[in-house]
């Protein structure tokens, strides 16, 4: 019989335990409870471009207004240090001569604009060059160093005059200045065999500072008597290179025989070469008066592609019938290509002498885009009826795309013979924004009345830079001027929404959070305070950082009120979420046990019977045992 009792009293003292043990195990695993509740989407809006006044960059250093003639076809670049470089064309007289020199200023923070330099004439105070120097382009390699080349018909071993344009170099460093001039588009190992016109160069510099230019070329060769384009690059091991045709005889078979002109070159983060140009070679695409943009890339284990159509012919369907003319491209942090055009193409936009803005990108996943109207037709609003020509495409530090270009469009800020700089941007979050004006009608004031041209666009300090010509009067005289502006570029993440699916009050303890998603956030941290939170300081609790996806399950929260907001971060900075509240009451039922989270323990009171039934035979049997 005491054995027996012995056994019973063990038997009740385990039943005890393991309703205790059973209660700490039911309050451990509820904190893993994962509930969603909810799932809203915001839909965000883009906001109103921010750009500043135009300043004149080619006239009016300290005051003084010397520059009488037409500055035009300006190229711009930022470097590394957010220093930014323009060249022009410039037709002012000076110790130069009374030719077209190429012209180049710089700006900083702390200095401002400078002065202007002549780098196409006048080394070492000898001025040789009495012809016309013109449409340049700029590079900056990773030290510095600014690289210049543009076209020239002075005479010289390699030719000239008005048929035999050359393409000439120059680079500056700030040890040794500007260098002499060198041609490279004649003359590679000593040979002139170029004797027609070399024009429209474009240039960039890769990043292990080699320099690749290309331009088109009416020199006659083995690929016909139209012009190609033309290829040349510079290592500082080899020096210059030949001149290669990338436009034609691939395989050495030379098909292409209509004309290739006005190329734009880029370079992605691999140092594989990216180049468009129009053509008007005949072929399924049209042909003729119906040029079309044509793209190739070189990769150094297969050399230079072959040619691809991409204004008209995607998935076989060619419905680009018109002129698709000078092209500009650009290249994003993830090597997708962006490519814009002028095109006088038809459709619900307009067409013939009302010209469009077309774009298109590339990706490796999804190959070329259909090419869209980015100058017309926002929200399937056709207000643009002028022409849209000359287009500059640059991205920003998050791959956001940039366009200007010039326009006569009707509007507030003039038109018609007052040609204005346009300016649109793409992000993923907002598409395609309304076009702006952003050469005139600053702080709602319309000065500027005069015909604005040839813009280009580049990005830095997280700012978009545009230059453009400016034939508009004012203190700097009648001629034409170079003008410059800025476009404020937000990288932060975008706004974005945050909301609950908690009750109200929250009777658990346990609820989601779910937020749209931030345009630019690479992660998301979220974070709770007992009163409204406007910043993230050293009160506030980090709740969990490093968030990939826009959603948190929180649990275990105990009565009282929380204040809850999430902040988007990347790169350049972090936006936070609309600030929430939650109230957490959970009720008060004393026959039920419960979690810290507020969550009813399964089989809870049959836990608490055992456990007090136990207790009480336990008590009783050692009384008996006194």
């Amino acid at each position: 019989m005491k054995h027996r009792k012995i056994k019973i009293s063990i038997l009740l003292s385990s039943i005890l335990l393991l309703g205790i043990f059973s209660l700490f195990q039911v309050s451990y695993l509820s904190m893993f409870i994962i509930q969603d509740k909810n799932n809203d989407v915001l839909n965000l809006k883009f906001s109103d471009v921010d750009y500043t006044n135009a300043t004149v960059i080619s006239d009016g250093f300290n005051d003084i207004y010397w520059n009488v003639g037409t500055s035009k076809n300006p190229a711009i670049i930022i470097d590394d240090s957010g220093k930014t470089h323009v060249v022009w064309e410039d037709g002012t007289d000076g110790v130069w001569g009374s030719d077209v020199e190429i012209m180049y200023a710089t700006y900083t923070e702390a200095t401002g604009w400078s002065n202007v330099s002549i780098i196409s004439d006048g080394f070492n105070g000898v001025y040789w060059n009495m012809r016309t120097s013109a449409e340049p382009d700029i590079g900056i390699d990773s030290l510095g160093n600014v690289h210049v080349v543009w076209y020239d018909d002075t005479n010289g071993p390699w030719g000239g005059g008005a048929s035999d344009y050359e393409i000439m170099y120059t680079k500056y460093t700030e040890a040794t200045g500007w260098s002499n001039i060198t041609i490279i588009s004649d003359g590679y190992g000593g040979i002139y065999w170029n004797d027609d016109t070399s024009a429209r160069p474009s240039i960039v510099v890769d990043k292990i500072d080699n320099i690749h230019v290309v331009w088109d070329d009416n020199t006659n060769g083995a690929w016909g008597i139209d012009s190609e384009i033309m290829y040349a690059n510079y290592t500082e091991a080899t020096g210059w290179s030949n001149v290669s045709i990338i436009s034609d005889g691939y395989n050495s078979i030379y098909w292409n025989d209509g004309s290739s002109v006005d190329p734009d070159i880029t370079i992605d983060s691999l140092g594989n070469i990216h180049v468009v140009w129009y053509d008007n070679t005949v072929g399924v695409w049209g042909g003729g008066g119906d040029t079309e943009i044509m793209y190739a890339s070189y990769i150094e284990a297969t050399g230079w592609s072959n040619i691809t159509i991409i204004s008209d012919g995607l998935n076989d369907i060619y419905w680009n019938d018109d002129t698709s003319a000078r092209p500009s491209i650009a290249i994003d942090r993830n090597d997708n290509i962006h490519v814009v055009w002028e095109d006088w193409t038809y459709g619900v936009w307009g067409g013939g002498t009302d010209t469009e803005i077309m774009y298109t990108s590339y990706s490796e996943d999804t190959g070329w885009s259909f090419p869209e109207v980015i100058s017309d037709g926002f929200n399937n609003v056709y207000w643009n009826t002028g022409f849209s020509l000359n287009p500059s495409i640059a991205v920003d530090g998050l791959g956001n795309v940039h366009v200007v270009w010039y326009d006569n469009t009707v509007g507030g800020w003039g038109g018609g013979t007052d040609v204005e700089i346009m300016y649109t941007s793409y992000s993923e979050n907002t598409g395609w924004i309304l076009p702006k004006v952003i050469s005139d009608r600053y702080s709602g004031v319309n000065w500027n009345d005069d015909d604005s041209y040839y813009p280009s666009i580049a990005y830095g300090n997280e700012e978009m830079h545009v230059v453009w010509s400016d034939w508009t009067d004012g203190v700097w005289g009648t001629d034409v001027e170079i003008m410059y502006s800025s476009v404020s570029v937000d990288l932060n993440p975008t706004d974005f929404e945050l909301s609950t699916n908690a009750g109200n009050p929250d009777s658990d303890g346990v609820f989601g959070l779910l937020w749209t998603e931030s345009g630019g956030a690479y992660n998301y941290s979220a974070y709770h305070y007992s009163s409204y939170i406007s910043e993230i300081n050293s009160s506030v609790t980090l709740i969990q950082d490093g968030l990939t996806i826009p959603s948190l399950i929180l649990t275990g929260y105990t009565n009282g009120t929380y204040y809850i907001v999430v902040e988007a971060v990347n790169e350049f900075g972090s936006t936070l979420s609309n600030c929430i509240s939650v109230e957490v009451l959970l009720p008060y039922v004393p026959q039920v046990l419960q979690t810290p989270s507020g969550s009813s323990i399964p089989f809870g009171n049959f836990y608490l019977i055992i456990s007090i039934i136990g207790i009480i035979y336990l008590i009783v049997h050692i009384k008996r045992k006194l």
